[in-house]
C-alpha cells in the first residue's frame, strides 16, 4: 500500500483541492512546509497527497535519531528530512512516496544500508513512525513497519490530523 506521497505544484492550495475531489478527501493547510496543502482521505484508509511549493526540496537530516529529542507537533527534528525551498537545479526532489512493509525497522534498514543507502528510523510529531530510506541517497522513500503503519492509520483521517493541524473538523 503507499501511504502518502507528495509533490510540488505552482499553486499548492488549489492541486491539493483537486486530489481532495479525486480521492473523496479533504485539503487542508499542511503547517510542515510553509505554503504546503495535504488532501486526506476520508475512507479510513490513511490515503494523503502533500503538495508543497514547486522550489521544494526534500533533503537529508543530519546525524541519527536522538531517542531524548521529541517533535512538539509538526515540527521537523534535525536528523529527519529536511524541506527547502532551495529553487535551484538538484539531487534531491520534491517528491517522496510513503509505503507500508511488514518489516521492522531494523530489517528495513539493515536491507537499505547494504545498498549503502541513508536509512534513519523516525518518528514522526510522536503520531507514527517510520525508516527514511534515501534511494541511491538522493530520493525519499519513507517505510513503515507494521507498528509504524498502525499508528500511521490511526493518525492519517481528517479529523485526527485535522486537530493536530489546527483545523476545525470538516463538515
Amino acid at each position: 500500500m503507499i501511504a502518502h506521497f507528495s509533490l510540488p505544484a505552482r499553486d499548492p492550495q488549489s492541486v491539493a483541492a483537486v486530489f481532495a475531489d479525486l480521492i473523496d478527501g479533504v485539503a487542508m493547510p499542511f503547517p510542515v512546509v510553509p505554503g504546503a496543502w495535504v488532501a486526506i482521505a476520508k475512507d479510513g484508509s490513511g490515503t494523503g497527497i502533500e503538495v508543497l511549493p514547486e522550489a521544494s526540496a526534500h533533503n537529508q537530516g543530519d546525524g541519527d535519531a536522538d531517542p531524548s529529542g521529541k517533535a512538539n507537533g509538526p515540527e521537523v527534528m534535525p536528523w529527519e528530512v529536511q524541506i527547502r525551498q532551495d529553487g535551484a537545479a538538484q539531487d534531491a526532489s520534491g517528491f517522496h512516496v510513503a509505503l507500508t512493509s511488514q518489516l521492522s525497522s531494523e530489517e528495513i534498514v539493515t536491507v537499505a544500508r547494504a545498498q549503502g543507502w541513508r536509512a534513519v528510523a523516525c518518528d514522526r510529531g510522536g503520531v507514527f513512525d517510520l525508516v527514511e530510506v534515501w534511494v541511491e541517497n538522493r530520493f525519499l522513500v519513507e517505510v513503515l513497519p507494521p507498528a509504524g503503519t498502525d499508528r500511521y492509520l490511526a493518525f492519517y483521517n481528517p479529523e485526527v490530523a485535522g486537530r493536530m493541524f489546527n483545523m476545525a473538523p470538516p463538515a
